[in-house]
Order: C-alpha cells, then sequence, then structure tokens
C-alpha cells in the first residue's frame, strides 16, 4: 500500500494529527458539559448603592438569587468582610433548579462616615463560580455634619 518510507510517516503522522484533534473536541465539549450541568447560582443582581445615609441607622437590602443549574444547588456559607455587616438566610440551604432564595445584608451606620464599601461572600457548590462576592456602597452623613 504505502510505497517509501516517507509515505508511511506521513501517515502515521496524519492519523497522530486526527488523534489530538478527536482528543481535543472531546475534552472542550466535556468543559463545555460541564459548565452546562450542575448547580448554578444566578444573582438578580450582585451591587447594590444604599446612596446618601445618615449615620446611626441599621441600613438592609435582600440579595435575590435563582438556581439555573439542573442540579441541586447548597449554600455552603455566607461570609461578610467586616463586623459592621451582618447576613441572614434563614433555616434553607439547599435549592432545587429553578428555585430561588434571597440573601439579607444588614449594615450598620453607627460611627461611620464617609464613603463604604462592603463586601459579602457567597460560597456554594456552583462548580462554575463557586465564590460569589456581593457588594453594597453607601455615603455616610454624620449627624453633627453642618
Amino acid at each position: 500500500m504505502f510505497q517509501s518510507k516517507g509515505s508511511k510517516i506521513s501517515f502515521f503522522m496524519l492519523g497522530l494529527i486526527a488523534i489530538f484533534a478527536i482528543m481535543f473536541s472531546v475534552v472542550n465539549n466535556s468543559k463545555l458539559a460541564a459548565s452546562i450541568n450542575g448547580p448554578r447560582i444566578v444573582f438578580e443582581e450582585t451591587k447594590h448603592d444604599f446612596g446618601k445615609i445618615q449615620e446611626g441607622p441599621q441600613v438592609e437590602y435582600v440579595f435575590k438569587f435563582t438556581n439555573k443549574g439542573n442540579q441541586s444547588l447548597h449554600i455552603e456559607k455566607v461570609q461578610a468582610s467586616c463586623g459592621c455587616t451582618g447576613t441572614a438566610m434563614g433555616e434553607k440551604m439547599d435549592y432545587a433548579k429553578g428555585e430561588s432564595g434571597e440573601i439579607k445584608v444588614t449594615f450598620n451606620t453607627q460611627g461611620r462616615e464617609g464613603k463604604q464599601e462592603k463586601t459579602v461572600m457567597v460560597y456554594s457548590n456552583d462548580a462554575k463560580e463557586p465564590q460569589k462576592v456581593l457588594s453594597f456602597s453607601a455615603e455616610i452623613v454624620s449627624n453633627t455634619a453642618k
């Protein structure tokens, strides 16, 4: 079938290239399937601005999310960046496909002044984004400012 050593080598190389192309295609399709399959936490918004507020009261905001994946979403923990920020989810930590939930964030403005930016980390079993950052900001106006 092959008359020369050069044609045998060419055929062998062509076969190797075909094998690598097939392997590359399979690996990429696996990654695509992994990104589509599994739980997926999607927030309506990940940033909130309270605007200008007076120093003193505690303010709160609710970040809403939905499990847009095709498997159960588990919230492992929610962690605020500092002691002036609190988080609440209730008892529910698992969300079925299409199910929604919310994370309530509270911010104590007492003793704070000026521009404030805080974050909350949400840890889940979302393979694509296992750590999601929620953030909020506010401009605190001192009660003693004239």
